[in-house]
């Protein structure tokens, strides 16, 4: 389901206010990315990508600073390609539990064309919709816009997330402590008639379908399947 061709931009985070060094590391801000689980990517070249971010006003008109930190590495899961995945989502709460009654926390991961590099910037949208605390982050949640926020002229406009399948060395589920469960959820940018479909159809039957018809999960402008 990786294929022909993606959406192109110039520069990593072109339109954004990441922060990042020629090292791969971090600058600006303190503290270091958390890269645990994420070992398949951290390859030669790797970089990360720092986006800083304030929270929503509180009932007190308090207001939070935060960041989220995406990994970048090109050649992954394939030549051609990159992968870009979350460190920081993790912080905010995704309202479910594990079936031992553990809390789950969630980051994000997905492919697209090492010539999409906006891609970077829909990886820190989906962060941004995850702080509002506003849904259940889970497989089969969509979120509204997450690619339109960003380049608001391509036909895949919303994420759907599910399971991750690209990547088979990628740790998906990891314990942080007894009562804390990360798991790992693959953004798919799916078009406005996908997502109308996935709400009367079901999250699976639009994976089906995109499937069954071979469609380009990496490319934010491919045609419908719908």
């Amino acid at each position: 389901m990786v294929g022909e061709q993606g959406a192109a931009a110039d520069g990593v985070g072109a339109d954004s206010d990441a922060v990042s060094d020629t090292d791969g590391l971090p600058s600006g801000l303190d503290g270091p990315a958390d890269l645990e689980g994420l070992d398949p990517l951290l390859i030669e070249g790797m970089r990360v990508l720092r986006y800083p971010h304030t929270t929503e006003k509180d009932e007190n008109g308090e207001q939070t600073e935060w960041h989220c930190d995406v990994v970048v590495a090109d050649g992954v899961p394939a030549p051609g390609f990159s992968t870009y995945a979350t460190s920081g989502v993790r912080q905010f709460p995704t309202n479910l539990t594990s079936e031992d009654g553990k809390e789950l926390c969630t980051e994000f991961v997905l492919a697209a064309r090492t010539t999409a590099r906006e891609a970077a910037d829909v990886a820190d949208a989906c962060a941004l919709a995850a702080s509002n605390g506003t849904f259940h982050i889970a497989p089969g949640a969509v979120i509204p816009d997450a690619v339109k926020f960003v380049a608001p002229n391509l036909r895949c406009e919303h994420i759907l997330l599910v399971p991750p399948f690209l990547w088979p060395e990628l740790e998906v589920v990891r314990d942080l402590s007894d009562d804390v469960v990360l798991t790992r959820l693959q953004a798919v940018p799916i078009t406005r008639g996908e997502l109308q479909f996935a709400a009367e159809k079901g999250a699976d039957a639009l994976m089906e379908r995109l499937e069954s018809r071979g469609a380009d999960v990496s490319n934010f402008d491919r045609p419908s399947v719908v």
